[in-house]
């Protein structure tokens, strides 16, 4: 065979590899999102259950789904599986990394989990996403301490100095209910019981 006829066809071979490997992966692609819509359904039913099987097989069918990485976990983290249910939330936020209400949602399965060191590292990213006007803030920074005094030791002391510092800004009942809450974490439970009390004397926010 004439080169040149061998270099055509090894060219039309080459395409033809090509158009193959686009073809399954379309295909691919395209069974990861039909599984997501059947997870969405199903969430959608509150079949938490058979949700995350779908969404489980949506992010085998395309790992770079971010949707699909969400939703698994949140599907996970209603069923009370929060440890599995925030490593499918770590893969959400890695993959869209400015989505406020998915590092939400990661760091509180972490919580849960009682995964505090990296419920801390968690809340430091809310707490740096958040404008400073959000009202979702305080609830961050309450949440950011019990992960620090989760982690007992000298956090605890870090916890407690974060909410005092908090305090002597704006006396907050709720932000005296965290600190009451991580001093009885911390077994000083003479402090946490006059924190309690002062929490439970002070005007509630209309």
């Amino acid at each position: 065979m004439p080169r040149s006829g061998t270099r055509l066809w090894l060219t039309a071979l080459l395409f033809v590899a090509i158009g193959f490997i686009l073809f399954f992966a379309y295909q691919y692609l395209r069974a990861g999102h039909i599984q997501a819509a059947e997870g969405r359904q199903e969430y959608d039913k509150g079949k938490f259950d058979l949700a995350e099987k779908a969404y489980a097989r949506a992010t085998e069918a395309d790992p770079d789904n971010a949707d699909a990485w969400y939703w698994l976990g949140i599907s996970r983290k209603n069923q009370g599986e929060s440890a599995t249910a925030a490593d499918a939330l770590a893969k959400a936020t890695a993959l869209s990394p400015k989505r406020i209400d998915w590092w939400i949602e990661y760091a509180e399965a972490l919580q849960w989990a009682e995964r505090f060191s990296e419920a801390e590292q968690a809340w430091q990213k809310v707490i740096a996403l958040l404008p400073p006007d959000d009202p979702r803030l305080q609830k961050a920074r309450d949440n950011l301490a019990l992960s620090m005094g989760g982690q007992g030791g000298p956090n605890v002391d870090r916890a407690v100095n974060m909410l005092e510092g908090i305090l002597a800004k704006n006396d907050d009942r709720r932000v005296r209910f965290t600190l009451a809450q991580v001093l009885a974490w911390a077994g000083r439970l003479e402090e946490s019981k006059e924190q309690y009390r002062r929490a439970l004397n002070s005007p509630r926010e209309e």
